[in-house]
């Protein structure tokens, strides 16, 4: 039987919500995503099961904390009405209504939280387009099944003609999220080379901004998808260029999951195939991308 999406979902600010995680006394209600401080001496990992009674009979039903991003629209963000929202947010959504053994609570939060989160088990999943990598493997599950291309390429200001890999990004500004899988690969680089690249983190940063750092000179470059370059070209006044000459990463976008979380991974992969069998996935990615998940455009 599916189950209706509960709309009872509470936006965190990320300073907020990230002193409620890492203060491991609090306990979330039925009913709401905020944590609460029940006056109580008993902690309540938030992971573990919650029961429901039915109507005409019993059924176990965990309530399963998402972390996704705030800013990265049309992936994951909040909408005019302060609720999570975008292509993540999307799926996830049918996951749920797919899986009536789980009710997901999902809430927004700064990028480099979601890992904190993650970590300290306050939340089973996180989400924003995340690539797989090996320090990501190492600490985290992630779902077998992919649920969007995320093949990635450098842009920069239109007419310039010195950025075309990484190597060129030498002694360059290049914008990327902290925690992020951008980021990895350009700490790796750096780590290998003498001639570094100059990253600049921009969590919190809009995506205007960070473009029109990039129109101004203050950034060299930044690494998108040509769906988001796409975007946000024609939405900041078309004056950007993509490197078509090669990728700058090649990938899928993944759910990561908390260790231990191996039965509702398996879960997420059961549903997250069924959606590709039967439309739905390519049906969502039209929605919120404008092309099929498949599709790098």
């Amino acid at each position: 039987m599916r189950k209706k999406w509960n709309p009872d979902i509470r936006v965190f600010a990320g300073v907020v919500l990230i002193a409620a995680i890492l203060s491991g006394c609090g306990s979330k209600t039925a009913g709401s995503g905020s944590a609460q401080n029940g006056g109580q001496n008993t902690e309540q990992n938030t992971m573990q099961d919650t029961t429901a009674q039915g109507n005409s009979d019993s059924q176990k039903i965990r309530k399963v904390y998402v972390a996704v991003g705030a800013t990265f629209e049309p992936y994951t963000y909040i909408d005019e009405n302060n609720q999570p929202a975008g292509y993540d947010v999307a799926v996830l959504q049918e996951i749920d209504n797919r899986l009536p053994q789980y009710e997901f609570q999902i809430e927004n939060m700064e990028l480099a939280n979601i890992s904190v989160a993650l970590d300290a088990k306050k939340v089973s999943i996180g989400s924003q387009q995340f690539e797989k990598n090996p320090e990501r493997e190492k600490k985290y599950l992630f779902t077998n099944e992919g649920f969007a291309s995320y093949n990635k390429r450098l842009v920069y200001k239109k007419g310039r003609d010195d950025i075309h890999s990484i190597d060129d990004l030498a002694g360059k500004k290049v914008s990327a999220g902290q925690g992020s899988n951008t980021a990895a690969i350009l700490e790796t680089y750096n780590a290998e080379h003498d001639n570094k690249i100059d990253i600049v983190y921009s969590n919190g940063a809009t995506s205007e901004s960070i473009y029109d750092d990039v129109m101004n000179g203050r950034l060299d470059a930044i690494v998108a998808t040509k769906k988001t370059f796409k975007k946000y070209n024609e939405a900041f006044g078309g004056g950007y260029d993509i490197n078509e000459d090669s990728y700058f990463s090649e990938s899928q976008a993944y759910f990561m999951l908390a260790q231990g979380e191996e039965q509702l991974r398996d879960d997420m992969d059961t549903a997250l195939k069924a959606m590709k069998e039967d439309g739905t996935l390519t049906k969502l990615s039209i929605e919120y991308t404008g092309s099929d998940y498949n599709s790098e455009e």
